[in-house]
């Protein structure tokens, strides 16, 4: 929305033979040209998918979210945007979604579910960055319900067929217990 600034072309014909109008007229483009070009970024700003360093910054404040040091503006523009746009109800579609836009493809993670039995979800995820496994954590505690146990299974690829990986299998155990009268 940048605009080339010319302000000798909004006088009407007759002032235009005077130079002193034009100069002063001309003398203040620059000015004009920097209002505009904050506008645009207060514009670009009201959007995530547009913001730039500030704008997320004020969004990640809304949101309580602190950003990790040396966190790319890509990765916090995605926390920002997981966050905001909280849709429910939550399914495993849902979650597959979540999970593709988080980690970038439908083919950096698998899903095992056993809900009806033994109320047991596992995700597989085929790669490891810091920055994404505390969203993940963060999207897993939001959308499963407490009473399903999330096992996380990291993997990663290294040179041919080696794999290497690392099992999260976090639970609370409850008492519940009816009160005597």
């Amino acid at each position: 929305m940048t605009r080339e600034v010319d302000l000798v072309s909004y006088l009407p014909p007759f002032l235009t033979e005077y130079k002193e109008t034009n100069m002063a007229l001309a003398a203040q483009n620059p000015e004009f040209a920097f209002i505009w070009k904050a506008a645009d970024r207060i514009l670009c700003n009201e959007f995530i998918a547009s913001a730039d360093e500030d704008g997320i910054s004020r969004f990640e404040k809304i949101l309580n979210i602190c950003p990790l040091p040396g966190e790319a503006l890509e990765d916090r523009r995605a926390r920002v945007q997981n966050r905001w746009f909280n849709i429910a109800p939550y399914t495993i579609r849902v979650l597959e979604a979540r999970l593709a836009k988080i980690l970038g493809g439908e083919h950096n993670f698998s899903i095992w579910q056993d809900i009806e039995r033994t109320y047991e979800l596992k995700l597989t995820i085929y790669s490891k960055d810091d920055c994404q496994v505390e969203e993940i954590k963060y999207l897993l505690s939001t959308i499963v319900p407490a009473n399903i146990v999330v096992d996380i299974i990291y993997e990663s690829a290294h040179k041919g067929d080696i794999f290497w990986g690392a099992v999260i299998n976090e639970g609370d155990i409850f008492e519940i217990r009816q009160r005597e009268q």
